[in-house]
């Protein structure tokens, strides 16, 4: 299978999961071009072996278990293409990487996402965003995977809301995406950028690994405080524990696993809706092989 790409066996994919879970799969495939990706999906489809994408493995929670089937890392498919106000990017590109550099070409509008963590699939994927802000506003297009033919989505043919989107229920492989950007001065994004990287390294615990925001906020209030509330700052499961900096995130201490973190991710939802009668959703992505 080293025709589609680097390909690894028994591959240990502890730095491929932001929560650093120990955890590994039978074969790991970098694939190297859209065109390879489209054949290998084929392939596996047609030998029915099991494969799981993945891209910088933040916002999704990786089994304890071995896989024994394939990751399919998109970390090669990394072109970016900038036409005047439009911008085309590849899914394994970083979704900051990207951004920075529409903001060095003076194309505004995604600034405030920067330093979101992940690759721009994953952005696409869970719709990700900030208060006022989701990688959807601008977007005009999505090239995806379907029934092992690329084609082109355009956004109003696409089902997204808050932190959501069709992709989540359906079998399609997010490949890349065009944006139309707005002309913008430059220096007042990086000032946008700097001012909420500042922002985040005080309320969002970087010193350990983690992956991003556990639950989506309940409309009209926010996951955080009403983890706070009940108490659970602190709370641990192992080497799971709920952050004293930011509830909503968990972080591990150093050798949390994928069990620690759902069963922590259960006991929270538990207390919040005993005590307030809210059911926190999960934003994050449960991965079982």
């Amino acid at each position: 299978m080293d025709k589609y790409g680097i390909f690894i066996k028994d591959a240990d994919l502890t730095n491929y999961n932001t929560y650093g879970i120990h955890t590994s799969s039978k074969y790991l495939i970098k694939v190297n071009s859209i065109d390879n990706l489209v054949k290998l999906i084929k392939y596996l489809k047609n030998e029915n072996i099991k494969y799981y994408i993945l891209g910088k493995g933040s916002n999704v929670i990786l089994p304890d278990t071995k896989s024994d089937g394939v990751i399919i890392s998109l970390e090669l498919l990394n072109e970016i293409k900038i036409d005047g106000n439009i911008a085309y990017a590849d899914a394994g590109v970083v979704l900051s990487s990207f951004i920075m550099m529409l903001i060095n070409n003076n194309l505004g509008g995604l600034e405030s996402l920067c330093g979101i963590p992940g690759t721009l699939g994953g952005a696409l994927y869970g719709n990700a965003g900030v208060k006022d802000v989701c990688i959807y506003d601008y977007l005009v297009n999505i090239l995806v995977i379907r029934d092992n033919k690329l084609i082109s989505l355009e956004k109003k043919d696409i089902l997204y809301s808050y932190r959501d989107t069709e992709f989540k229920r359906n079998n399609d492989i997010i490949v890349g995406a065009s944006f139309k950007l707005e002309e913008n001065n430059k220096e007042e994004m990086l000032n946008i950028v700097k001012e909420n990287r500042l922002k985040r390294q005080k309320s969002q615990p970087f010193e350990y690994k983690n992956a991003g925001s556990v639950f989506k906020n309940p409309e009209n209030d926010y996951a955080g405080r009403l983890i706070e509330m009940a108490g659970l700052k602190g709370y641990s499961v192992n080497d799971a524990e709920v952050s004293e900096k930011h509830a909503n995130f968990i972080i591990n201490k150093g050798m949390a696993t994928s069990i620690d973190i759902r069963t922590l991710i259960a006991h929270i939802q538990k207390e919040v809706y005993n005590k307030f009668e809210v059911e926190l959703e999960l934003e994050q992505i449960v991965i079982d092989w």
